[in-house]
């Protein structure tokens, strides 16, 4: 087998060499960019690098026996496309398949055993995407379904290749959904069990398609609880309370979900601030409820909390905003638990900033747990250009999202948490 490094400005061009030098019968075993040249990075120029192999006369692939290879009537990608190819997400496979479609060997009648990653010891039909057992090791229960699996995958990802080689124009720099979850850091086990519910073509489909919405909007909702934000009661008040650390934005929140329901539903409202430790944040918080035109109380203790809240025992909705405590001062979080304690039905809201970092976010729920927080509401998702943290700590638990807020605008920037808004923000 002769195997040969093309270099090229672009792909385009890198292919003709490997068609030119190698000819038709050429695959593709790598590719690569980078860029060369210029002064520390400026003015510096993209290298298109292609690795690519042939085979000489009476060569077969390695491991393959003559009884065994199967005619192909149809024309053959070259087995990059197929070794590449372990999960239903391949993001590699567009590009992979428009290199196929430029050097695809023409029809005819000849005979090609290609092997898959799954196992050396099964041959796959390219043609068709079957597999043939070869005489061998027994497979128990569980890996009967990995090859179940692999079949049903192969089949989908048949069709899409047909779909792509009859389309002229494949951009191959286009972002798929599975590549924009990557690049939101969603962590590779999510993008593991994404695979088992969405179609490759799903998977596959341009970020910024409705599609890759629609499918990203229908898979959330299993393994994200989603709250919708605060849902009022009908016989009694509402009782909810804001906790976190410093510097997250709670008051600011606080105001908007407070603007939302008096000034957009006209629900009646009272405001309770615990946050006596900060004057600016006191002031900051009368100076919303003069604007909306709520009445505000400032508590010190837990009795003084417990008589406010018996104080607007008549209203829709009672919004007590907390000083920010620090998950590594033990004292302070009893202190916060204690202080709550007071009223089992507080509804508690554990908010967190978008632009924590993961293993920080994950201590803090840790810590906040002894405070039971049944809701987590994020905050800051415009400062940051990756919210994959949200789904990356939510999954599978049982707290439910309530919140998503998006900048300082009172009461603009906030959404209730529902799958489509959190699809959106992933892909936008």
């Amino acid at each position: 087998m002769r195997i040969k490094v093309f270099k090229a400005a672009t792909l385009k061009d890198a292919i003709a060499q490997v068609k030119d030098e190698l000819g038709v019968d050429a695959v593709i075993l790598h590719t690569k960019k980078y860029r060369k040249g210029g002064f520390l990075g400026y003015k510096s120029k993209e290298i298109v690098e292609v690795t690519a192999a042939v085979e000489d006369a009476g060569m077969r692939l390695a491991g393959a026996k003559p009884a065994q290879q199967i005619p192909v009537k149809k024309p053959v990608l070259p087995k990059k496309v197929l070794a590449q190819y372990k999960t239903a997400g391949t993001e590699q496979v567009i590009p992979a398949i428009k290199i196929a479609k430029e050097i695809a060997v023409p029809a005819k009648e000849t005979f090609v055993p290609v092997t898959s990653d799954f196992s050396k010891s099964r041959i796959i039909r390219a043609d068709e995407g079957v597999r043939q057992e070869l005489p061998a090791l027994r497979q128990d229960d569980k890996q009967e379904e990995k090859i179940h699996q692999l079949e049903n995958e192969l089949a989908q990802m048949k069709e899409i290749i047909q779909q792509v080689m009859h389309k002229e124009n494949v951009d191959p720099e286009r972002i798929s959904l599975q590549t924009a979850l990557k690049e939101q850091e969603i962590d590779d086990s999510i993008l593991q069990d994404m695979s088992r519910y969405m179609s490759a073509e799903d998977i596959l489909a341009s970020k910024d398609s409705e599609q890759a919405v629609k499918a990203l909007s229908g898979y959330l909702p299993r393994v994200i609880r989603m709250a919708g934000g605060v849902v009022l009661k009908d016989d009694k008040a509402k009782i909810v309370a804001l906790i976190g650390t410093t510097g997250v934005g709670k008051t600011t929140t606080l105001a908007k979900i407070a603007a939302r329901f008096v000034l957009e539903q006209g629900i009646s409202a009272a405001l309770i601030t615990a946050d006596t430790y900060r004057i600016s944040a006191v002031e900051q918080l009368k100076t919303y409820s003069d604007i909306i035109g709520l009445p505000l109380e400032i508590v010190y203790s837990p009795a003084e909390l417990r008589a406010a809240i018996q104080k607007h025992r008549n209203k829709q909705l009672v919004l007590i905003d907390t000083a920010g405590r620090s998950q590594y001062n033990e004292y302070q979080m009893k202190e916060l638990k204690d202080f709550l304690d007071v009223e089992p039905s507080i509804e508690k809201h554990l908010v967190m900033s978008a632009t924590t970092k993961e293993r920080d976010a994950k201590e803090i729920m840790d810590k906040f747990s002894i405070c039971q927080p049944e809701r987590i509401l994020f905050t800051k998702t415009d400062e940051t250009r990756s919210i994959g943290l949200v789904v990356n700590l939510l999954f599978k638990k049982k707290i439910a999202l309530s919140y998503l807020t998006n900048g300082q605008s009172v009461p603009d920037d906030i959404l209730p948490a529902k799958s489509e808004q959190l699809a959106e923000l992933l892909l936008r």
